[in-house]
């Protein structure tokens, strides 16, 4: 064996053999960093290396290796000395755990002779003497764990506080870096092993020693500062999808995973079985590299993939995870979805290590046949993925693929990848049911709720149990055994009429498809079943199996879905901007859907889960009480009634919705369907509604933003604001908007100065009967009745304006809007007239 041989062969050592038998001190050079373990932001790689200690302890098999510690020797006097190049870190944790269990054991004086020399560590630092002195005074004193002080608050630094409360630490140390590593370490070592005192006799085991390395001793070179920079410089460092991928591929060989598959490559043209971890190592360097190479400008680097495939890894394993925990509201499927819940976790990164998922435990032997299955799935040459589907309204597989790459992921996002994949995996033979798979899964994502990764995780599951079905979904979909879980129920039930009717007829498959790929229904349609009876018809006879010459129900279906498309096509258009949509359908009734006093026009863009027409549209589920079937009944059939108008007209919708809004109710409705700018001030579309006569319309959701009283506000853009010039001599005359509801919103004319005093109108709404209230008084000084000029009395008496002794002003209330804006308008003028004389 030659010399080259035996070098890059190693020796394995284990740490007390460095000093028994080889007879080394360990330096530190001091062109190495401090140690970095025990730093607080390496939490995850010091908790992960310290459990796989103490797990490798707890077996109790011999040699589990720690990778190569490499370096050079060198002779001073009579010490050789180890000048690691490599390996510093274990080494240095090495030597806290070692003493750690010396002393918890009580065999420390044992320790000692092992890794002392002259009273001073055989262990040392030459990056900093204080880290050197450190590691002396640790061997030297002696620390009663039994009797430790208590830790801070929250944090588990009793071994560490107490180490620096003793008479032999120097407060300059707490400025060595690696000084303060060692503390941290020390402390995660105690909250980790301690009450484990017999791993020591394990620990320094020279005969079955447990933990080792393997130790290349690089003796033939000069360890110079030169050769630690080329050694450090041969490239960038690892990246971490690169050190994902060496531990993975490590973690597949070794493990003993059922993954129930034989794995084959080709060699020259010929097939020859290989181990899993063989077909993940080669095909990931190749036919899946160059797969991913085309993506590789979407995140991160451009000369590399190895971000968007450590997404589309993390991907899958989150997918499998999902499947496999039986607790849906786990925190580990949070930190895998990346939730807000999880990134504020201390711990989190939205670049997960191997050790992290190792941690996690979620290497499972699916999980990894999944990811295989799934790399395989989408191979496509030198090419991007494969593309199915083609130009596709359900589900856009460029688009998702690079989502997944740069897990930009919505949670419905999620699950839809998911059973995508799934279909490639299992028909990967046969994919002609890809397009209404996707169909189905689509519909049922996008019309269910996605709260959190609990409903992630509940939704993979239900795929789960029909996916075996994915390639005739349809079928599926109107057998006697078709029960889907988790996804909304009115959702699946939608989808099972729609399986029925599909199957009838390519007509019938045409138009479904027709009205669910409008971009606002977003296949939620089965308003569309009701309004044509079909949905009392599946209902009551658990099919569609009417007769085929019957073509009622298509004919009033087709009727219903044109008149659907273009009036919602009007939505959030500048060909609704004066609200003929939702002008037009309270036309019919009272259509709002409301919260309490809170009603909302269906006009805002936000909360639309809640407020929104394809809320209003929603059939509720289907076991809901017969009270709350027929509330949301009674307002979707105002849409209906819109659409049996007989004005209704697809072919100009806009003409046909202003001539049915001037067919105006008695009611409160008719300000709002008369007068459009009442709904644009409410910019999120609510009202607060008290009753009939008490009526506020809210800029935004809650009456403590800026609102204003209705009834005032319709009169006075309607009567008062374009005719301003008839209110002199007030100065101003304004609606006043307010913010409490302390105060009072009405119609304001003020700042008219006569004989050097202060006059002002105020028009309030009653609360408790249609009437407006006409206040006049003195906006400044003494409010009497005496103080007032006797010729504005005297005008005001005239008008019927009656004096209030209670609370000093002139008053009078009308319930006739027009009196009300003639009223003012005499009094002004006579007003006006008194200034002239």
């Amino acid at each position: 064996m030659s010399q080259n041989d035996t070098l890059l062969q190693g020796k394995r050592l284990s740490f007390v053999q460095l000093f028994i038998g080889n007879n080394y001190n360990i330096e530190i050079p001091i062109i190495q960093r401090d140690y970095a373990q025990g730093r607080k932001s390496t939490f995850e790689v010091r908790e992960l290396f310290l459990q796989a200690l103490h797990d490798y302890l707890e077996d109790d098999i011999p040699n589990r290796d720690l990778d190569f510690v490499y370096g050079s020797t060198e002779i001073d006097g009579k010490i050789e000395k180890f000048i690691p190049l490599d390996g510093q870190q274990r080494l240095t944790t090495l030597f806290l755990l070692h003493w750690y269990l010396a002393v918890a054991s009580k065999n420390i004086e044992e320790f000692k002779e092992v890794i002392t020399y002259k009273n001073k560590s055989r262990f040392s630092y030459l990056t900093r003497t204080s880290s050197s002195e450190f590691c002396d005074a640790l061997l030297e004193n002696t620390i009663d764990f039994s009797n430790l002080l208590k830790p801070d608050k929250g944090v588990k630094n009793s071994l560490s506080k107490t180490i620096k409360d003793c008479g032999w630490y120097f407060l300059s140390w707490s400025y060595d870096p690696t000084i303060q590593s060692m503390l941290v370490m020390l402390d995660a070592i105690h909250d980790k092993f301690q009450n484990k005192e017999y791993f020591y006799d394990r620990l320094i085991n020279i005969e079955k020693p447990i933990i080792t390395f393997l130790y290349l001793d690089l003796g033939e070179f000069k360890l110079t500062e030169d050769l630690y920079i080329k050694m450090n410089s041969r490239g960038k460092t690892l990246t971490s999808y690169e050190n994902f991928k060496a531990k993975f591929e490590q973690y597949i060989a070794g493990s003993k995973l059922n993954l129930d598959k034989q794995y084959q490559l080709s060699f020259k043209d010929k097939l020859a079985d290989v181990t899993p971890k063989e077909y993940f190592s080669f095909k990931i360097d190749t036919a899946w590299a160059n797969l991913f190479w085309q993506y590789r400008n979407l995140k991160g680097d451009i000369h590399t993939f190895d971000d968007e495939l450590m997404n589309f890894i993390r991907t899958i394993i989150l997918s499998q995870f999902a499947i496999d925990t039986a607790n849906n509201n786990s925190e580990v499927l949070e930190y895998l979805i990346g939730t807000s819940a999880a990134k504020k976790r201390d711990d989190y990164s939205d670049t997960i290590s191997f050790y992290k998922y190792k941690s996690f435990n979620v290497l499972s032997g699916q999980a990894i046949k999944y990811l295989i299955d799934a790399f395989d799935a989408l191979e496509n040459g030198n090419y991007k993925i494969k593309e199915h589907l083609g130009d596709n309204f359900y589900f856009n597989e460029a688009k998702n693929f690079e989502d997944v790459l740069q897990f930009n992921l919505k949670l419905p996002q999620i699950v839809q990848f998911h059973a995508y994949l799934r279909f490639l995996i299992l028909n990967k033979d046969d994919l002609s049911g890809l397009f209404q798979w996707m169909r189905v899964i689509f519909n049922l994502t996008e019309n269910t709720n996605f709260d959190k990764a609990e409903d992630v995780g509940t939704a993979i599951k239900s795929i789960e149990k029909i996916v075996p079905f994915s390639n005739d979904i349809l079928k599926f979909l109107t057998s006697n055994d078709n029960k889907i879980d988790f996804f909304l129920g009115r959702q699946v039930q939608e989808e099972k009429i729609k399986a029925h009717l599909i199957l009838k007829s390519d007509l019938w498959k045409q138009e479904i498809e027709s009205a669910e790929q409008h971009k606002y229904f977003a296949g939620q349609i089965a308003f569309m079943f009701e309004f044509a009876g079909i949905l009392e018809y599946y209902e009551k006879m658990e099919s569609c199996n009417w007769p085929e010459q019957d073509g009622k129900y298509l004919t009033e279906f087709v009727n219903y879905k044109n008149k659907s498309l273009s009036l919602f096509n009007l939505l959030h258009t500048h060909k609704n901007s004066d609200y003929k949509l939702e002008r037009a359908v309270l036309t019919k009734g009272d259509y709002l859907i409301n919260s309490y006093s809170r009603y909302n026009f269906l006009s805002t863009n936000k909360n639309l889960r809640d407020y929104s027409w394809k809320r209003l549209l929603r059939l509720p589920p289907v076991n809901s009480k017969e009270e709350e079937k027929n509330h949301w009944k009674a307002k979707r059939n105002y849409v209906k009634e819109l659409f049996d108008d007989v004005k209704f007209n697809t072919t100009d919708v806009e003409k046909a919705l202003s001539s049915i809004v001037k067919v105006v109710p008695k009611d409160w409705r008719k300000h709002f369907i008369t007068n459009q700018d009442l709904i644009t001030y409410c910019s999120q579309g609510y009202i607060d509604f008290k009753s009939d006569e008490e009526i506020y319309l809210l800029m935004h959701s809650q009456r403590n933003h800026r609102h204003r009283e209705m009834f005032t506000y319709n009169l006075y853009l309607k009567y008062i604001e374009p005719e301003l010039q008839h209110f002199t001599p007030f100065r101003f005359v304004t609606h006043m908007e307010i913010k409490s509801t302390d105060d009072i919103s009405g119609i304001h004319l003020y700042d008219w100065l006569y004989k050097r005093k202060q006059y002002q109108f105020e028009i309030y709404k009653s609360h408790d009967s249609n009437k407006y209230f006409i206040v006049f008084n003195k906006s400044k000084g003494d409010k009497k009745q005496s103080d007032y000029d006797t010729s504005i009395g005297e005008i005001l008496e005239n008008h019927k304006l009656t004096w209030d002794p209670k609370f000093n002003f002139y008053s009078y209330a009308l319930s006739n809007e027009i009196k009300v804006v003639e009223l003012l308008k005499s009094v002004c003028k006579e007003l006006t007239n008194l200034v002239s004389e």
